[in-house]
Formats: structure tokens, C-alpha cells, sequence
């Protein structure tokens, strides 16, 4: 194929133009070995490579037999013999700490990176980036290679082999020893590089790939896979390994640093203005924010077919592929209405719609028309949660913006600062979110601003005119299907009455798709192939994004074979779909009966077990505060509800939650409160309580202590049903933790709504049987309980004011006819 004639890195044209996407959109990542840092100083002077830092443990250390010619890594580790890793570190500190690299080297490191992985010790990007005035960039977060996992919108610089920066000694890479101990380990940093090399586009510069000995098993296990060129800057390579390098692969540069930076300017359109330039219109500063442009579309995934059921991805909106709802123009007219009032007030509209009522591809045909009424629209893809300074800097004096967030209630709290802040800026946004009706009290309960506020409520079940539109959406495609020779009237009696992703499966395969869903599963010849898709379907289940790194993970598999097979493996491409770098059950989760049928429910737990435990080292503290995906997706496979559903003749007790113990006992509050929920939904109250208990301890917020207190009154019930008076301590002590997570998290819905359900269903219980031996008027604990509750509702309503079309209204008022029915 022909090169491009103004390419500077010998790339054809179709490489290039994915290449240049990709660069401009902070996509790609860059490793550094060695070689990055010659031509940095310190106070020490040029930072030493291997041979010369060798000669210095030497004088450093004479009482080790170090000589001139021994490898680095033996020389540190005498050096280890003789002193300590204290010392040592101490003495490297002095050495490669406030290192300042040349000026072409700032450039470099102001380039938009999606994250850089260092295999040094030094400081000299740190120090070359934070030497830049640019007021777009991001905040950098160094990391050590034994550091917990956890992702932010920061620009996260990985040391895989330790660091010298503060002030505290950390433990670094360098003795054979060391290697061994690391390898032995699995840490979860090596775990996400290996996984990142095989999906994501990177740049490795300065490292000698085929000599070092964690790195050059991590590329030779993990190819590179992604549609933009991975490439291998060293000026010095030898044949044979460029050759080996490009059977992987890479696209290896025999260049500097330096000379592959003008390159890299030149031919991705990357010079300090175009920097800046997409710093302030992509607002590349939050990562997890992708601006949606109907002039730049992603490449449809292989084999991808809207129809046939498949999520929607942006390629679809912009063929308008989806029918357009009643209720989407509602969602359209609500921003125009906005807008023509001057878009100075921050608002949030929320749509509520169940799962298969086409709310996502809803939400996008909103964007799509967003796009068109001189706004920006940005997605947010829920990697991590967003700082909210930095958005209201990024957006301020700027045109209006709208950001789309599909299933949203996670990230409620900071949606809520975002509007209550903007008020008070001059950034005028637009926040549209989707969440499934079950999750109401999630979103709502921390959405307390005083912004403007709109509701949309999709129907599950389509009404005439959406029969009408999707029969005229599938004709115009011709995708009729079965229903192709119908006339119009059976095609749209065919529809109404029925969601969307089941009334398009009958027309797509006729009868039988259970069935042929059976024989494809059936059909998929490795274990890890039916794990994938086990945790791909209970993921849509939960409507919780799955990477390919974290699938990689979890199934024990390189990232790059998961990418391969699913476009080789016909029956596993049918059911699995990679769409930019996530994977997706192609029938949501309606693979998981079939799966359970195949392999029988003990070992189907089983293989959720082992992804749990595999997944484990993501789901760490930070990470569950940052809300990464990770850390949600094992919180909602080990959720109790979900497990039961799925399982429902498996002992979860023994069979998942206690041999779950060893990983999350000790420190995971929400491991035992989803215990706690699986015992008290057996009933069996003494364990409910203690481990309820023990979440408390371990993880003291509102959350735990409203499980708990529904626990306590719940126990309360059974009491009460039995007659016995006991029910009154419990009550108390469950009243108790209730009062205690109000106090932790005012204005916490789920925490009151807890409670009033709860007392009502005690209530049911303790006024008949307190009516059979008074005159029917509350006495004692009874009136406790009825003032407890109607204190808690009437603060309820009071924070409802102005709120009368959420969800939480609707179900108080529910809560309230039920609560009078009782004291009839």
C-alpha cells in the first residue's frame, strides 16, 4: 500500500489516519525504559544508565564484591547484603531525584497520553511535566509498581520497578531477587500493562523490549491488537530484534527520542498550539469525558447488527438506525425550550426507563440532536468519577454543554455538586441521565440541589405510535424479517405491547431463539470462552461495563487472544461483541440460563468465584471510592440478590461467600453486608446480624449502617409475627442504627425509605395483634413505633417539595396509603 507522501513515520494511509484519531483523542499510552532519561541531569550530575550506576554502588558500597563488569542488578543486590533497602534507596534518591530533562523531553511530556509506565526509578517526567504552564493539562498521579489499583481523570505515570520521589523509601525492582519475588506475586499494576498492550495503541521509547526480563514476557504474551499502530522507538535496535519486534507487531522507529518527536508532531498534527487547541475543545484534562461529533465516527465493530439486537454504538445514531420515540422528542424539546430561555440555569433532566425499552439507543439519538443546536455533547463513559472543578474550569465562558450519562445513580453525588457549583460559574451545562426505575432512590437520594429538574418515563411496552415508528424504522432498512410479507397492521400489532430487544429477537430469528442461544453456547469449545460470556451477561444484567483488561483478567486469559477470538471464533462472535475496547453479551443476559444449563450451577458459581477472585486485586479501597469499573463490577457480582436470582438451588453461604472470606474478610465491609442481605433473605436472622454487624465495623457509613437497622427491624417483624414481645428491642436497636446513618448522610433517600419500609412491614404485624387485646388505640411501643414513623415521612415529604414528578414522591405516596390502611 501506498505511504502517505507528508508521513513522517512510514505509515500507509489507513494506519495513519487510526493512528492520528487515536493521538489527538489521548489514547495512546507510552512506556520509557532507560534510554528515555539520557540527557537528564540532577544534582548528581547526567543520570548513570546501568554500567555507570554499577561503578557507583561500587564506591558506594566497597565492602560488597562489586566489579565493573557484574550485571546492575547483581551489584544491588550486594549492595542489599551489606547495608539495607533503606540506604540503598536513600543513596539512589541522591542520584536520580530532581532530575531535569531537556526541553524536547517537556514537549514530549505534554503530549496527550492516556497513561505512562516507566521502568525508572527517576523523576524526570514528573518533573518535565509539571514544568509546563499549560492550564488545560491534567493533574499527575505517580504511582508505584506495589501501589493499590485505582484510576482518576489524573494522569497517571506507573514506576514498574519502584520510585525515588518523596520522601518515605519504597520498595524498588532491581536485584534477581526482586524480579523473582515481583514475578511471584502477580502485581496488579503488571496485570493491567499486560492487559492494556493487547487493546490499546503505545509508544515504547528507550527500552531495550527483548532484554528486560518482566517486560519482554509481558509483550511477547500480549500482541498489540488495536486498529491504530503500536510502535518501538530505539535508534540503536539490532536486526534481529526489529525483525522480532515487527512479527508481534510494532512498528519499529530506528530514531531518538527527539527525532521521533517531530515525527510524531508532524504526522499526528500534534504541534504546542493543536495541543492546546484540543486541551480546550475535547477538554482532554477529563479523560472520561468523550465528545460526540457527527463528523467523526468510530468504526463499526465487526459483524455489529443493530437490529439483530446488538447495544447501539455512535455509528448507528448517525445512520438513524434507531425509530424515534415520542419520548425522545420530549427529551429534544425539553434542551430547545432550555435554550431559548437563555441556558443560564444548570439542569438536569433524568429519564427513567427498564432495560430492553431502547433507553439507550434513546439517549443517543437525543446527543445526535444535541449535536446539531450549537452545543458541545460530551458522554461520560464511567470509568471513574470527575472532578468537578476541573470541568467547570474547562467549560467556563464557553458555549453551552451537554453531557449524556447512561445509568447514572453512581455517580449521583457528583452530578449534584457539578450543577449545584455550575450555578455559580459561568459554565452553562446540561446533564441528561438514564436510570432503570428500580434504581430511583440511588439517583434521587442526592440529587438536593436547588437546579432545574425534569423527568422523562419511557414505557416498557410500546404504545401505537412507537409500534408505528419501529415497524416503519425496520421497513425503511428492510428488516422486517418474518414480519417482511405482513401488512403494515400485523406488523404493528406484532409490536405494541412488547419491548423493544424481544419484539426485534422474534422478528430476527423467528421461533427458537432460546434455542439457538443453547446451541451456541454448546458450541463454544474452551472453558474461558463460556466464563467470558458468563460474566459479560451478568454484567448487562446489572448494566455494568466490562473492559477487555478487566475481562482479560478475570478470565485468566491474554487481552489480545480475547480480541482475536472474538473476530475468528464464529460462535463466539455471536454471542460476544467488542465495541471500543468493552465487551458485551450480544443477548444481554439471557446467555446466563443457557450457561447454567451447560455446565450445571455448582460449576457455574464456581467459574463466578474464580473471576471474582482474580478481579480481586482491582477492587481495592481507593478504587470503590474513585467508583472505577472494576471495583462496580465485582461489587454487583458478589451482590447477593443478583447471585440468588442466577443460582437459586446453590448454598451461596458455602459455596461462594464463605470461601470468599480469605480475599475480603478482613477488610471489606460490603462483602459481609451482601452476606448479611443473602442470610437474611433465608431467614435465618442470628448470621443476618452478625455479619451486618461486621460490615459496620469494617466500613462505617450510611450504607452499612442502613443494612444493619433493616435487619434489626426485620428481625423486629418476625418477632411481631410470632406474637412474641421481643420485637420491641430489636426495633429499638434497628431504630438506633437508622438514626445514626440519617445523622452520617443527610438527605440519604435510600436510608429513610429503608426505614419507612421496614416499620410499615413491622406494623403489619404488631397492630392486629396488639388490637386483639386493647381497644385498637396505639399504646406503648406501638406508639413509638407509629410517631417514629410518621415523624420520618413527614420530614420526607418536606424534602420533596418542589420534587412532586420524582419517583420518590410516587413512592411515598405509595408508602402512605399503605401506612393509613393499617390503622384502619
Amino acid at each position: 500500500m501506498a505511504v502517505h507522501d507528508s508521513d513522517a513515520l512510514g505509515l500507509e494511509k489507513k494506519k495513519l489516519f487510526a493512528a492520528r484519531n487515536a493521538a489527538r483523542g489521548g489514547q495512546y499510552q507510552m512506556l520509557l525504559g532507560a534510554g528515555a532519561s539520557v540527557g537528564a541531569v540532577s544534582s548528581y550530575g547526567q543520570l548513570p544508565l546501568a554500567k555507570e550506576l554499577v561503578t557507583i554502588l561500587k564506591e558506594r558500597y566497597p565492602k560488597a564484591p562489586i566489579s565493573a563488569e557484574d550485571p546492575l542488578p547483581r551489584a544491588y543486590q550486594r549492595s542489599l547484603m551489606v547495608s539495607s533497602a533503606d540506604h540503598v534507596w536513600t543513596t539512589l534518591s541522591k542520584i536520580f531525584g530532581g532530575a531535569k530533562h531537556q526541553e524536547w523531553f517537556e514537549t514530549l511530556a505534554g503530549l496527550p497520553w492516556r497513561r505512562v509506565w516507566t521502568l525508572n526509578v527517576d523523576d524526570a517526567f514528573e518533573n518535565s511535566y509539571r514544568g509546563r504552564s499549560d492550564s488545560g493539562k491534567r493533574s499527575l498521579r505517580p504511582i508505584s509498581w506495589d501501589d493499590p489499583y485505582i484510576q482518576t481523570g489524573d494522569l497517571e505515570v506507573v514506576h514498574l520497578h519502584g520510585h525515588i520521589l518523596g520522601n518515605e523509601p519504597r520498595k524498588l525492582i532491581f536485584s534477581f531477587s526482586e524480579y523473582q519475588a515481583m514475578a511471584s506475586v502477580k502485581p496488579v499494576w503488571n496485570q493491567v500493562l499486560a492487559g492494556a498492550l493487547g487493546v490499546d495503541p503505545f509508544v515504547v521509547l528507550g527500552a531495550s523490549i527483548l532484554g528486560d526480563p518482566d517486560v519482554e514476557a509481558l509483550l511477547l504474551a500480549n500482541r498489540p491488537a488495536a486498529l491504530a499502530p503500536s510502535f518501538v522507538v530505539d535508534p540503536f535496535i539490532a536486526d534481529g530484534n526489529r525483525w522480532e519486534l515487527e512479527q508481534l507487531g510494532y512498528h519499529v522507529l530506528r530514531m531518538t527520542g527527539e527525532e521521533f518527536l517531530r515525527a510524531w508532531q508532524e504526522s499526528m498534527g500534534l504541534d504546542e498550539e493543536s495541543v492546546r487547541s484540543l486541551e480546550e475543545t475535547e477538554i482532554l484534562s477529563i479523560p472520561q469525558f468523550v465528545k460526540l461529533q457527527t463528523n467523526r465516527v468510530a468504526p463499526v465493530p465487526r459483524s455489529h447488527d443493530f437490529f439483530g439486537g446488538d447495544a447501539p454504538v455512535w455509528a448507528d445514531i448517525i445512520d438513524r438506525r434507531p425509530a424515534l420515540f415520542p419520548w425522545m422528542t420530549e427529551v429534544v424539546n425539553k434542551l430547545e425550550q432550555w435554550l431559548d430561555a437563555g441556558a443560564k440555569e444548570p439542569t438536569l433532566h433524568v429519564i427513567y426507563g427498564q432495560r430492553m425499552s431502547g433507553v439507550s439507543s434513546g439517549l443517543l439519538m437525543a446527543a445526535r440532536a444535541f449535536a446539531g443546536m450549537h452545543v458541545d455533547v460530551f458522554s461520560f463513559d464511567k470509568s471513574s468519577r470527575f472532578s468537578v472543578p476541573v470541568v467547570l474550569r474547562a467549560r467556563s465562558g464557553k458555549r453551552p454543554a451537554v453531557i449524556v450519562i447512561d445509568s447514572g445513580a453512581d455517580f449521583s453525588n457528583d452530578i449534584d455538586q457539578l450543577l449545584r457549583e455550575a450555578a455559580t460559574s459561568d459554565a452553562s451545562l446540561y446533564v441528561v441521565v438514564t436510570e432503570s426505575p428500580q434504581n430511583d432512590l440511588r439517583l434521587e437520594g442526592r440529587l438536593g440541589g436547588g437546579y432545574q429538574k425534569n423527568i422523562t418515563r419511557i414505557p416498557f411496552r410500546l404504545d401505537r405510535n412507537a409500534a408505528v415508528a419501529l415497524a416503519k424504522k425496520l421497513d425503511e432498512f428492510a428488516r422486517l424479517g418474518s414480519l417482511e410479507l405482513e401488512n403494515s397492521s400485523s406488523q404493528i400489532r406484532h409490536f405494541k405491547g412488547r419491548d423493544v430487544f424481544s419484539a426485534l429477537m422474534e422478528v430476527e430469528h423467528a421461533i427458537g431463539f432460546r434455542k439457538r442461544l443453547e446451541g451456541e453456547v454448546h458450541a463454544l469449545d474452551t472453558p474461558w470462552k463460556r466464563d467470558l460470556l458468563l460474566l459479560l451477561s451478568i454484567a448487562a444484567q446489572g448494566a455494568r461495563q466490562v473492559g477487555i483488561v478487566e475481562a482479560a483478567i478475570a478470565v485468566g486469559q491474554p487481552s489480545d487472544r480475547l480480541s482475536r477470538e472474538i473476530l475468528q471464533d464464529e460462535h463466539l462472535s455471536a454471542v460476544i461483541e467488542d465495541v471500543a475496547s468493552h465487551l458485551v453479551a450480544r443477548q444481554r443476559e439471557y446467555a446466563i440460563k443457557a450457561i447454567v444449563n451447560e455446565i450445571g450451577p455448582d460449576q457455574a458459581i464456581a467459574r463466578v468465584r474464580e473471576m471474582v477472585e482474580n478481579l480481586a486485586p482491582l477492587a481495592t479501597r481507593n478504587s470503590l471510592q474513585q467508583r472505577n469499573r472494576p471495583v462496580q463490577l465485582v461489587g454487583y457480582l458478589m451482590t447477593a440478590k443478583q447471585l440468588q436470582n442466577n443460582f437459586p438451588n446453590v448454598d451461596l453461604d458455602i459455596d461462594f461467600y464463605d470461601r470468599m472470606r480469605p480475599l475480603f474478610g478482613d477488610w471489606n465491609g460490603r462483602y459481609w453486608e451482601q452476606r448479611a442481605i443473602y442470610s437474611k433473605r433465608r431467614g435465618i436472622w442470628a448470621t443476618a446480624e452478625s455479619f451486618a454487624a461486621r460490615a459496620v465495623m469494617l466500613y462505617d457509613d450510611a450504607f452499612t449502617r442502613t443494612t444493619y437497622g433493616t435487619i434489626l427491624i426485620n428481625k423486629a417483624a418476625s418477632f411481631a409475627s410470632l406474637e412474641n414481645p421481643t420485637w420491641h428491642e430489636f426495633y429499638a436497636r434497628g431504630r438506633t442504627e437508622f438514626e445514626t446513618a440519617m445523622k452520617r448522610e443527610s438527605g440519604n433517600r435510600v436510608t429513610v425509605f429503608a426505614y419507612l419500609t421496614a416499620g410499615l412491614e413491622l406494623a403489619q404485624f404488631v397492630v392486629p395483634w396488639q388490637s386483639k387485646v386493647q381497644d385498637g388505640s396505639p399504646v406503648g411501643s406501638v406508639a413509638e413505633l407509629k410517631e417514629d414513623w410518621e415523624q420520618t415521612y413527614n420530614g420526607l415529604r418536606i424534602s420533596l417539595v418542589g420534587e412532586e414528578n420524582f419517583e420518590s414522591a410516587r413512592r411515598a405516596e405509595q408508602l402512605s396509603s399503605q401506612w393509613q390502611a393499617i390503622w384502619v
